[in-house]
């Protein structure tokens, strides 16, 4: 029986990491959550502790400023002070929760952040897990993004890095040509734990 469903989860998560992109009825929620966990991935591979996922800095901060760098057909770092200040004190007891036996230091108040614009690649992706992994690569394959992503929140056992990114789809113009766009942004931010 434990073979069995075994059996099924790896059939059912081949499935899903192995989807083809439909750009028309893009899969936001599995793309994010593909990516992240491709930097998690790539984080314990050079022996650095995995990223905390917040739910509330994804859905507060993450898809805002994705969606201005869709709305600007640009890579760049909008400022997000605002949002992730409407959003501070959900982030926080989120990630809190999660730790019953430790108290987070202070409200979740600024954090770090990696941004890139790409487009349609059939020759580079045509699943999710593949247009992950190369969104990935695109960020380790840059000196200051590469150590933002490997080893932000990284730095001693008390130390908690809180994480998300958004990835969306939007038109942009190239000497006027129309291109399917892709955006992409993952933010950190790091608390830590107080010492009784």
């Amino acid at each position: 029986m434990k073979k069995l469903i075994t059996i099924l989860l790896l059939l059912i998560s081949s499935v899903t990491y192995s989807q083809v992109i439909d750009y028309n009825s893009f899969d936001n929620h599995l793309i994010d959550s593909l990516v992240f966990f491709e930097i998690n991935s790539y984080r314990a591979e050079v022996g650095n502790p995995k990223l905390v996922y917040s739910e509330n800095l994804h859905n507060g901060l993450s898809k805002y400023i994705t969606s201005i760098l869709v709305r600007q057909q640009s890579a760049g770092h909008p400022d997000g002070k605002e949002a992730l200040s409407e959003i501070s004190k959900k982030v926080f007891s989120e990630v809190q929760s999660r730790f019953s036996n430790k108290v987070l230091a202070y409200e979740v108040d600024s954090y770090a952040e990696v941004s890139l614009k790409t487009s349609k690649k059939p020759d580079k992706f045509t699943t999710y897990q593949e247009l992950a992994k190369y969104l990935v690569d695109l960020w380790k394959n840059s000196v200051g993004h590469d150590l933002m992503i490997r080893s932000w929140g990284s730095s001693g056992e008390d130390v908690v890095g809180i994480a998300s990114g958004s990835v969306q789809i939007g038109d942009y113009d190239w000497r006027g040509i129309k291109y399917i766009g892709i955006y992409a942004s993952f933010q950190i931010s790091v608390n830590y734990f107080d010492r009784y």
